[in-house]
């Protein structure tokens, strides 16, 4: 940590160009929607909750490039992102999540495919 500074935290998480710019627009969609699906589950349903806030921080872990493409962390990350929503729209009881939660689940997986294509299974 020693180079690392707020200024280049927020400097990736801001958007870049390229074909980097539609994982960013779909990185900032996923995001928005798991946190609003997230405050949309009831006081009483904890593990949707936690899902949904696991996966939209897997989003802000695959914004900031933590790890290489071509890792498994990145991998399994990009799993997560495309996962978790779709788990939490199979065990949540608060129905008017249901449509949000199954959109970002969508796009996550939109995102995990169009990623695999692009920057990992290139090299």
């Amino acid at each position: 940590m020693d180079g690392l500074t707020i200024q280049d935290i927020l400097a990736r998480l801001g958007p870049r160009g390229g074909t980097e710019l539609l994982y960013d627009i779909l990185l900032y969609a996923i995001f928005l929607l798991n946190v609003i699906g997230m405050f949309m589950q009831s006081d009483k349903q904890l593990v949707p909750t936690l899902m949904l806030g696991g996966a939209a921080a897997l989003a802000v872990v695959a914004k900031l490039n933590i790890f290489n493409p071509l890792a498994f962390g990145s991998l399994a990350v990009n799993a997560g992102i495309f996962v978790l929503p779709l788990l939490t729209a199979g065990i949540t009881k608060a129905k008017k999540s249901l449509g949000l939660v199954i959109l970002a689940g969508i796009l996550g997986g939109v995102y995990f495919f169009f990623f695999w294509l692009v920057s990992q299974r290139g090299g």
